[in-house]
């Protein structure tokens, strides 16, 4: 297996005027809010409906196990002043291959100004230099026609539609798969 060589302090990323830092237990309340949005419980993996306690789990667990074991690196995304805006971070780091898949949420009240494209830049740019990795992927289900756009503008090639690739709320559904290399 490949080391991937990622500092022992996950670091804090400048995005264009917002931060991609690691999560805080004070940022618990935040998400748990954030993730009541029906969209983010729509796109993302979520679990639905989101309670206090999985909040608990990816800040306080999840998050610190994945970076340290290097099978992910969750950042917030954080606003000047520090409110949690999203979620960006690299999931299914395969080590060996040196890819990963960028998740990515950005809050109901901070859509629309470019957190997203923002973010998934400030994490490209540091997962594909400083990060190690040689590829990033993104799936996207094709009627989140917002996350295609986001894909796009940060530069991913739409690679082509995968049939019936994941399993989403119960039910097979199709992914379009954006990827992105140095």
């Amino acid at each position: 297996m490949t080391d991937i060589n990622w500092t022992i302090e996950q670091p804090t990323l400048d995005a264009n005027g917002i931060r991609l830092r690691p999560w805080r237990e004070s940022d618990i309340d935040q998400v748990t809010a954030a993730c009541q949005d029906a969209a983010i419980q729509r796109w993302t993996t979520v679990p639905v409906p989101y309670l206090r306690d999985h909040a608990v789990d990816f800040v306080e667990s999840m998050a610190i196990e994945q970076w340290s074991d290097h099978s992910g690196a969750l950042f917030c995304v954080a606003s000047p002043d520090d409110r949690v805006l999203g979620s960006c971070g690299l999931v299914s780091v395969d080590a060996e291959n040196l890819v990963a898949e960028v998740g990515y949420w950005v809050s109901a009240e901070a859509r629309g100004a470019g957190v997203a494209q923002r973010s998934v830049k400030a994490l490209a740019a540091w997962a594909l230099g400083d990060g190690g990795m040689d590829r990033l992927e993104i799936y996207i289900e094709p009627a989140n026609l917002a996350s295609c756009r986001v894909a796009e503008q940060v530069g991913c090639v739409r690679e082509g539609v995968l049939s019936s690739k994941a399993l989403a709320r119960g039910k097979r559904v199709d992914l379009v798969l954006y990827a992105m290399v140095p």
